[in-house]
């Protein structure tokens, strides 16, 4: 198997269990959480926020371990924690126990996602490093489309909401025994970045990287609250069928496939054009739901938009941030995800304070305006770019 094939079939499954069920199936499954556990918005919200900081740790771990060891350790460690996590809340007795399942679960995308970066850039021949990167990025689609049929079945058949948590964890185990057998322990570049030291703060700050880092943090609040709040907001709006939250989470996982085309829109409408369309897609997506969470078609338009856009804006950030930071591009993607991971914390955080006075539905369009005004960021010109 070629260096191509090896590398999105491992890293498509890294993220489909880790950002899939792993990452956001604490927002898919909130309503019964919320029931079964009696928590209010504000302790939920804190909750969503510690997932983050979880991530975000794991972001601040994998910059400095990967250099050094390779791939393969840190995405291990990223599936394990997942596995362990999502038990946890497989078998939670109290608040405390889930949080700190949801928590662990979190950092498993943290360790998994960034290390691919370094991988594909030294095994991968440059003409197809765009189209390996959207591979993996996209399989975050299949992770949560899964992952709703779940909660689906679990709606559907009166099934414990705890059961899908114990299959997640399973797979979680079968995805670390695949990439264990197809990634390559460390090699003689990582050995050599080893020597090279850790770059200062300065390398991480220029023209090129302020818009990057702009659009992250706009992005971490944005897709934060949308997985973290969306199926609560619909599943708790007048008229809605219990089945609206998992059918939102299956059409997103769907419609996400679309960002295997990233790549290609990339180098046909220029980085620019394809980002901007990108974040007014996210903001509309958010602003349906928060105008009419309880009208089916709008959340069928929600679902599309969203679903579509953050796959695009996840591997835009990967594409992007390779291209500023050329000299390591794991370690310039991990700022970048470190800027989004901040985001990620503040958004639900704010949410679980600000929802009780406001609703649930002026929250939602007040972030969907903040990723429509982001849309005017635009990156900086650079002639070796991915089609700016």
């Amino acid at each position: 198997m070629d260096a191509s094939r090896r590398l999105g079939l491992a890293g498509f499954f890294a993220t489909a269990v880790t950002f899939g069920p792993a990452r956001n199936g604490y927002g898919l499954f909130l309503p019964e959480i919320r029931g079964e556990f009696g928590l209010s918005t504000q302790v939920l919200g804190f909750v969503a926020s510690g997932l983050y900081a979880g991530y975000l740790g794991a972001l601040l771990a994998v910059g400095l371990l990967a250099a050094r060891t390779g791939p393969r350790l840190p995405v291990l460690v990223g599936l394990l924690s997942a596995g362990v996590g999502m038990a946890l809340v497989a078998f939670s007795p109290n608040p405390a126990i889930l949080a700190a399942g949801v928590v662990l679960a979190g950092t498993g995308a943290g360790w998994s996602w960034a290390p691919y970066n370094d991988a594909v850039g030294r095994e991968v021949p440059a003409s197809s490093r765009d189209r390996v990167l959207s591979v993996i990025s996209t399989g975050t689609t299949f992770g949560i489309t899964v992952a709703g049929l779940a909660a689906l079945a679990a709606t559907t058949y009166g099934l414990p909401w705890r059961a899908a948590w114990f299959a997640f964890a399973a797979v979680s185990l079968a995805a670390a025994a695949l990439n264990a057998a197809l990634l390559y322990p460390g090699t003689a570049e990582a050995r050599e970045t080893k020597a090279a030291g850790w770059p200062d703060l300065g390398w991480f700050w220029c023209a090129a990287s302020a818009p990057l880092f702009g659009v992250a943090l706009s992005f971490g609040v944005t897709n934060a609250v949308y997985w973290s709040f969306a199926a609560d907001l619909v599943s708790g709006a007048a008229g809605s069928p219990p089945a609206t939250g998992p059918l939102l989470y299956v059409g997103l996982g769907t419609f996400g496939f679309a960002g295997l085309a990233t790549g290609e829109a990339v180098a046909r409408f220029g980085l620019r054009r394809t980002l901007a369309a990108t974040l007014v897609s996210l903001g509309v997506a958010v602003g349906l739901l928060g105008l009419a969470p309880g009208s089916l078609p709008a959340v069928a338009a929600s679902a599309a938009l969203f679903g579509s856009g953050v796959m695009f804006m996840s591997a835009l950030l990967s594409l992007w941030s390779s291209a500023v930071f050329r000299e390591r591009p794991s370690t310039g993607f991990t700022a970048a995800l470190l800027v989004f991971g901040t985001g990620s914390i503040v958004g639900p955080a704010l949410v679980g304070a600000a929802a009780d006075e406001y609703g649930l539905g002026w929250i939602f369009i007040f972030v969907a305006a903040l990723a429509i005004s982001t849309a005017l960021i635009r990156p900086a010109p650079d002639g070796n770019g991915p089609g700016f």
